[in-house]
């Protein structure tokens, strides 16, 4: 006992020496692009290794993927309102918790970094002080469990907006993860689908003025605006936060995606690999989103043809949105849709390659599905990468990556004329968020130096969102002003518009159904 305290004395003495303060401008953060794996305690003894590796390059908080740790029947109980306020460090009462809790609570001690882990919670409400428990039985919940310094457990956040994990619960209550450091930064986190609603994904920033959130993920990548390294560099950028980025890797149903990104700046570090991967990505982050005075890595661009391998599910709202085909040349337009005006100035030289992409503008007023297991409201103005000459090609791939296959942009802009988002006085957060998204063929964002997004309120009723590329660009897949809308949430999804009474339309809703039973059975196998 005596030896293992002079050696967590050792450790304190060390890592003291490198972490950041509350007068520093910026701190050192760390995620993990983990690759899924079956064996917990396997999983246990790299989550250890890797904070290590954190620690080692002096990362004040690391952050891991959604449900890589825990799996099967293994279920963690998290007493916050119990036995953890008496004794909140998990490694100096290893008989009152899991080993889980055990083991990182003594990695996070003993190597002095904050640890954000994501596992299955189990409560027992006939022993469970303190608990919410509308009913006396044991539920099960996804779950972020946040680590100090000193190993102590000191925040719990479960998800909110569940994808397709029927054996799980949904927070009994809408409590919101924050958690403050002793580098004078506060961080929100949530989890994976949370960032679609607007509870906690807007709430969490706007009701507490935060500007850290920390992101939990097992993304589905969905072409061709919601790829995970494309949404989470548009939500850093129109939140104006920095966001840490935690994926699981499972490329075989399109589970990739990770990066840390500061506000307006973009990625400081990111990745989307075709391959079955574990990274460990670590950044220096400024503590003002946006205000990046070091140099960093930035994104990590591995080979186009290996994505390839990564299962990609397309939009099913597609065949809704009004479409223009773009044609070559210059040209300028507008579509409408509802209370949606998209404004279009484009110059383009189309592909001479025997297979190439076309070019489809849209626009979009109405409800989508995500999946099958919710619906949102979407506001878009798109130009979308298709593979043949209608809608209904659009956010799909070739099967095998080919260079030179995109179209040049030698002008692309997009102005989006939409209703002026309001704050909803009780939840303290906007009723709407429009997001600049963007991809190239190589499923990674464009970067912010590649294009200019502004906003501009024209009166208390419309809003113009303009999005436009400053040079001459190839290689974009989509570029888009994507707007949710939370007040159409749980509304039936809008019909396709050319094939509202017709044999094609019930073929194509097959054939969305069809494909959303394939994820949600694979789900159930990978998160049961």
């Amino acid at each position: 006992m005596r030896l293992s305290v002079f050696v967590w004395l050792l450790c304190f003495v060390y890592y003291s020496e490198q972490k950041s303060t509350p007068q520093d401008d910026s701190y050192v953060a760390a995620v993990v692009e983990y690759e899924v794996r079956a064996n917990i305690e396997t999983n246990v003894q790299n989550y250890v290794k890797l904070v290590k590796e954190a620690a080692d390059q002096n990362a004040d908080v690391i952050v891991f993927p959604e449900m890589t740790l825990t799996r099967g029947a293994r279920r963690v109980v998290v007493p916050i309102y119990g036995a953890l306020k008496d004794s909140p460090v998990p490694a100096l009462r290893p008989d009152l918790y899991d080993a889980i809790l055990v083991s990182i609570s003594e990695a996070a001690r003993q190597h002095q970094i904050y640890v954000v882990i994501n596992l299955q919670e189990l409560m027992d409400c006939n022993n469970a002080p303190g608990e919410y428990c509308p009913e006396q039985k044991k539920y099960q919940f996804n779950t972020n469990v946040v680590f100090d310094r000193t190993g102590a457990v000191i925040d719990r956040y479960r998800k909110i907006n569940l994808f397709g994990e029927f054996t799980r619960t949904p927070a009994l209550k809408p409590d919101l993860g924050v958690f403050t450091t002793d580098f004078g930064v506060t961080f929100g986190h949530f989890i994976c689908f949370d960032l679609m609603f607007q509870v906690p994904a807007a709430q969490v920033v706007e009701k507490n003025n935060i500007t850290d959130v920390i992101f939990s993920t097992m993304w589905f990548s969905e072409m061709p605006y919601l790829t995970a390294t494309e949404i989470q560099e548009a939500y850093a950028y129109s939140m104006n936060v920095n966001f840490l980025a935690a994926g699981a890797n499972n490329v075989g149903l399109g589970s990739a995606g990770s990066g840390i990104y500061s506000g307006r700046a973009g990625s400081l570090i990111s990745v989307m690999p075709g391959v079955p991967t574990t990274r460990l990505l670590v950044s220096r982050v400024p503590k003002i989103p946006g205000e990046v005075k070091e140099p960093f890595p930035g994104p990590i661009s591995d080979d186009p043809k290996s994505v390839d391998n990564l299962v990609l599910i397309s939009d099913p709202s597609l065949p809704s949105h009004v479409s223009r085909q773009l044609v070559e040349g210059a040209q300028e337009f507008i579509l409408t849709t509802n209370e949606v005006s998209c404004k279009f100035r484009v110059k383009l030289r189309l592909s001479d390659s025997e297979q190439h992409y076309t070019y489809m503008a849209a626009a979009f007023t109405g409800v989508r599905s995500f999946s099958g297991m919710a619906t949102g409201g979407n506001r878009i103005c798109s130009v979308v990468a298709c593979t043949g000459d209608t809608i209904e090609t659009c956010g799909k791939r070739f099967s095998n990556y080919t260079a030179n296959a995109t179209g040049i942009f030698e002008e692309l802009s997009i102005t989006a004329a939409v209703p002026t988002p309001k704050i909803d006085k009780i939840l303290r957060a906007s009723d709407s968020v429009f997001y600049p998204v963007s991809l190239d063929t190589s499923i990674m964002p464009l970067r912010p130096q590649q294009y200019t997004y502004e906003i501009k309120i024209l009166d208390n009723e419309t809003s113009n969102y303009s999005f436009k590329l400053n040079n001459i660009t190839s290689n974009v897949y989509s570029f888009a002003v994507w707007g949710r809308v939370f007040i159409d949430d749980g509304q039936n999804p809008t019909p396709p518009l050319r094939y509202n009474n017709s044999a094609s339309s019930n073929a194509l809703n097959i054939i969305h159904a069809y494909m959303s039973v394939l994820l949600i059975f694979s789900l159930f196998l990978v998160l049961r």
